[in-house]
């Protein structure tokens, strides 16, 4: 049964992706022609033909204009409500979560990700798989002890046991240590020269606060194409110690020959091996928390990503400061904006190129309320601490949250 279960999981997860990848281009294409086969084609993984056809119904209708946000938000909510009587599967739940953020109907979706956790948290568990899905649920649903209670009593295998590897130092984390299992960075090169000392990961967004930072510890920032370097007129004088970046500076440094630019940083932290191909000696893969967002689709975000690399560190000292994981109407200031392509140039400071929904997409990628979530936890639990505006975004609660994300990227369609 479990091996039967596990093929249905992983093939109907082909087909989630499929179904999101097509719906995804159509929108950014502007294409909305192409929306009503596409789900038809697939209607059985959005729950029914008629929830197929209301899904298609609110693309088209946001795609041209048809549909309001207020309206779209509300056929959503409306068929999130009647999503349970079909008894669709977790994965369900989670692709309308996530085609509802790639229009921009950011709180709606939030009923997708309620009922996703509550449909998990009353099921049976027949695997080990299906075990760690419960962790993540509990997780995110607030409840620590009852996380604490799936990874005692998990069973891991060879496919989940980096799961619960993770899980184990998330929950050592959150619990003070009283619960899980430390999983500390082996004492290479890297632990050695950042245990002991006090980190800053310094986002992109404008900040009134000034930080000090001691010439014994290290900021670390985010670089991408476009961002390789900082303004020494800026909040931190320019500096930067540990760099982190994706793989699309590795392609863009590659395209352009100029992974040279690195030799400014102590450390180059990057979210894949990708950096091997630049024969950099500074350069290593960080730690990264994909196997804790919720669906096998989620994207890392790259403070997150940060803070969870470092937090690997032993007796190391996190605390963060300008980003407000975009609930501002500035993301970032003008020496952030990145770089999308050398078509399109730079971004504006929202993130955008000017191109209807792109923002939606980008951020319907990377479910933004599950690292507010995971982000918050840690922060509750004092294991990482963050400036004034970090701290007020990071309190706000989730519904608060994704209100604000509607009011700067959803109505207007960024």
């Amino acid at each position: 049964m479990a091996s039967i279960t596990g093929i249905s999981r992983r093939l109907r997860q082909r087909q989630a992706i499929a179904l999101m990848d097509g719906l995804r281009e159509a929108i950014e294409q502007w294409r909305s022609d192409l929306v009503p086969s596409l789900v038809n084609r697939h209607h059985k993984i959005l729950g029914s033909q008629q929830h197929a056809n209301t899904l298609a119904d609110v693309l088209t209708g946001r795609l041209d204009n048809q549909l309001s946000h207020a309206e779209a938000s509300a056929a959503l909510s409306e068929a999130a409500r009647s999503l349970a009587s079909v008894t669709a599967p977790p994965t369900t739940w989670f692709v309308w979560e996530n085609l509802s953020r790639a229009i921009g109907c950011f709180s709606a979706s939030l009923e997708f990700t309620r009922g996703a956790f509550d449909l998990i948290t009353s099921l049976p568990i027949r695997s080990d798989a299906e075990r760690g899905r419960l962790f993540l649920a509990h997780l995110y649903q607030g409840d620590i002890e009852r996380a604490g209670h799936a990874w005692h009593t998990s069973s891991p295998t060879t496919e989940t046991a980096g799961f619960w590897t993770d899980a184990g130092h998330l929950l050592w984390l959150l619990t003070g240590g009283e619960s899980g299992r430390a999983d500390h960075t082996p004492h290479d090169a890297f632990a050695e020269d950042v245990a002991g000392r006090d980190v800053l990961v310094w986002g992109p967004a404008p900040v009134r606060e000034v930080p000090t930072v001691s010439k014994g510890d290290y900021v670390a920032r985010v670089i991408a194409p476009g961002v390789t370097g900082f303004d020494p007129a800026d909040a931190l004088g320019g500096r930067c110690d540990i760099a982190y970046a994706s793989s699309r500076v590795t392609k863009a440094l590659i395209a352009d020959g100029s992974a040279e630019v690195l030799d400014q940083f102590r450390w180059v932290s990057f979210r894949t091996d990708s950096w091997k191909s630049l024969d950099i000696a500074h350069g290593r893969t960080a730690h990264h928390h994909k196997r804790l967002l919720p669906s096998p689709w989620d994207k890392t975000n790259v403070i997150p990503l940060a803070v969870w690399d470092l937090l690997h560190v032993k007796d190391v000292s996190v605390r963060v400061g300008a980003t407000t994981f975009f609930a501002s109407a500035q993301a970032y200031t003008s020496q952030e904006t990145r770089l999308k392509d050398e078509a399109t140039g730079k971004t504006d400071e929202r993130g955008s190129t000017g191109l209807r929904f792109e923002r939606c997409l980008s951020l319907s990628h990377h479910n933004l309320s599950a690292h507010h979530q995971l982000m918050a936890l840690l922060m509750k639990a004092g294991a990482v601490t963050f400036d004034h505006a970090g701290t007020e975004v990071l309190q706000m609660s989730l519904a608060d949250y994704m209100a604000e994300i509607d009011a700067l990227y959803g109505v207007e369609a960024v």
